[in-house]
This record gives structure tokens, sequence and C-alpha cells, in this order.
């Protein structure tokens, strides 16, 4: 390369890197094929929206209110299994959540889960999934409330839906 070569080349080098660092900077992130994904718009459907504010409001602070959690996240296989055991009894766990966990504000102890029964939860697989859901939630202890989708939520019937969870939760820790 020649003397007079160099400069061009240093500037195009130089030119080369501020673009790419420019592009891996200022744009917005490709669409790559290692995470093809996207935003959800929300965390939760109209329905399940309607219900958390008729939730909170007959709550009022009594609970803390998760929402879409994992029952990989409330429940573990019990002590004293085999290996392989232990491991089908998570993988079962796997893939499923349940709509609403209540929690006391104190030490975020599971007071009891909800599930809210839209049409979906009449079709044959979404049965099986709902029975084994209910017996692993009873078999660790935890109280599991079905409460039919509506359009709009009676606070007075949910208050006393949930009124002898709420009074039996107690104030200690887990």
């Amino acid at each position: 390369m020649t003397s007079s070569a160099l400069p061009v080349f240093v500037a195009v080098l130089a030119l080369a890197v501020v673009a790419f660092l420019l592009r891996r900077h200022l744009l917005p992130p490709s669409r790559s094929l290692d995470a093809p994904y996207v935003r959800v718009p929300v965390l939760l459907s109209p329905a399940e929206r309607s219900f958390y504010g008729a939730l909170q409001q007959v709550l009022g602070g009594r609970c803390v209110v998760f929402a879409k959690v994992r029952l990989a996240d409330l429940i573990r296989p019990r002590p004293g299994l085999s290996r392989p055991a232990n491991r089908r009894a998570f993988n079962r766990t796997l893939g499923k959540h349940v709509d609403f966990v209540l929690c006391d504000p104190d030490w975020l102890r599971v007071v009891a889960v909800i599930e809210l029964d839209d049409r979906s939860h009449r079709w044959k697989h979404r049965a099986a999934r709902d029975q084994f859901v209910a017996s692993a939630l009873a078999a660790a202890g935890i109280p599991l409330l079905r409460i039919p989708a509506a359009a709009a939520y009676a606070p007075s019937e949910l208050r006393a839906r949930l009124d002898p969870w709420l009074r039996s939760s107690g104030d200690h820790p887990p």
C-alpha cells in the first residue's frame, strides 16, 4: 500500500466503524431468528382485568394480588420422591399457570388461588388440566376458588366468597 493510499484506507475504516456503532446504538434491534418474540400488548384479558379491579376493591389491601402465576412457583414435589418421580411431578407443573394468587401482605404467604372459569374450561383437555391443578393445590394445602367469568362482579358476592380464606390466613410467617 502506498503512503498516499494509507490515509484513505484509515478514513474508510474509521467511517465503517462509526457507521457500525451508530447502527448498533441508534437503530432498534433487528428481528433476529435467535429472538423471534414480540411484546404482548397487555398482561390481562378484559375479563381478567375486570375481575382484578373488583378483587382490588373488595380486598382493600388485605391481600396482595398476583396475576398469571406459574404453578411451579406455588408448589413443588413433596420430599422423599425418587429423582425420576420428582422430575416427573415437577414437569407436570411446567407450562401451567393460575389466574390469580392472593397473598398476605406481610409475608407474601399464599392465602388462596383463584381461577376464572370461562367457556374454555368446558373443553375436555382443559377439564383434565383443571382437575390436575385442583388436586395438586389441594395436596399442597392451598385453597382454590373457582369463579365464573362475568362481565361484572358484585362486590358483596365476591367478598362473601373470599372472607372464609381471608379470615383463616392468619398473620404469622410461613
